[in-house]
């Protein structure tokens, strides 16, 4: 049975980037069945703004203002969600018009409970930055827990799985998200990926930019996406900046391949292949004694 997405944006007071967020979600070329906004607090007329883009499956919940991030409200939309799969998206964040076609295309095999995308960093002055890990290397889940390597909005988790390892927990003052993905991970989860960056992601914490500026950045990004110039301009982006990443890490290889080549060669390395040998040697007489 094909996949269906859930997509739920947080937000407090931040009406003119949760609506471009919502939007963004809204235009998918693989359409979601809902996109829950969770208007924590807000004051600022984001019910309103949203009500305005007159979309069905648009989901407006008001909700009281709670401490820190508010974790214990992301349950409610996991509560509400009529998806398979949900994903959270943060309220500055863009997601690109085929986010849930690529991710859907893993889904749609049944063999994944968290598909995740890589992510690009829009820095102040539209820099890019590539941020990503595929979790179905282990390394990259045994790195998991000292560092989160993907940002919110590229992790699509089924509903079920989520559920199960008991949602968001509201009692850690930050990264939750990096909370749930360990415990659904450890859980059993079994992880996917796609190679491909299909988020755009505007850093909220620690963004020194006035908010007039964050504002007109996001809206020339959004206004980007929705055009196929200025799409086909991003996309030629990423994949170089996707390739450029993939070039480096191959020249890491080389270089430790280099290192190691030249390492045997040094009297130490013939000192511990002899002594190795020798190890082995003395179990085996051990042994047979």
């Amino acid at each position: 049975m094909p996949a269906t997405f859930t997509i739920a944006i947080p937000t407090h007071d931040r009406r003119q980037t949760v609506v471009l967020a919502a939007r963004s979600a809204l235009q998918q070329t693989r359409p979601p069945i809902e996109v829950i906004v969770l208007c924590v607090g807000c004051t600022d007329g984001t019910e309103e703004a949203l009500e305005e883009l007159g979309d069905d499956r648009l989901v407006v919940l008001t909700l009281p203002k709670l401490p820190d991030y508010a974790y214990a409200h992301r349950n409610v939309a996991l509560e509400r969600a009529r998806g398979s799969a949900i994903i959270w998206s943060g309220d500055d964040d863009l997601l690109l018009p085929d986010h849930l076609e690529r991710l859907g295309a893993l889904w749609d095999t049944e063999l994944y409970d968290i598909v995740t995308s890589p992510a690009v960093v829009v820095h102040p002055d539209d820099r890019l930055e590539w941020l990503g890990e595929n979790w179905g290397i282990e390394r990259n889940r045994i790195a998991l827990g000292r560092r989160n390597g993907n940002v919110m909005a590229g992790v699509s988790i089924r509903v079920a799985l989520a559920r199960d390892t008991g949602g968001w927990d509201a009692s850690v003052p930050r990264a939750g998200d990096w909370d749930l993905w360990k415990r659904a991970l450890a859980a059993g989860g079994r992880p996917g990926a796609i190679g491909d960056a299909t988020v755009l992601h505007f850093r909220a914490t620690g963004r020194e930019q006035p908010w007039a500026e964050r504002v007109r950045q996001n809206t020339l990004w959004f206004e980007r996406l929705s055009g196929p110039d200025g799409l086909a301009s991003i996309e030629g982006s990423l994949r170089r900046l996707r390739d450029q990443r993939e070039t480096a890490v191959l020249e890491r290889l080389f270089a430790c391949e280099r290192e190691l080549a030249h390492l045997r060669g040094t009297r130490w390395w013939r000192l511990h292949v002899w002594l190795a040998g020798a190890r082995r040697r003395a179990r085996i007489a051990r042994a047979a004694g």
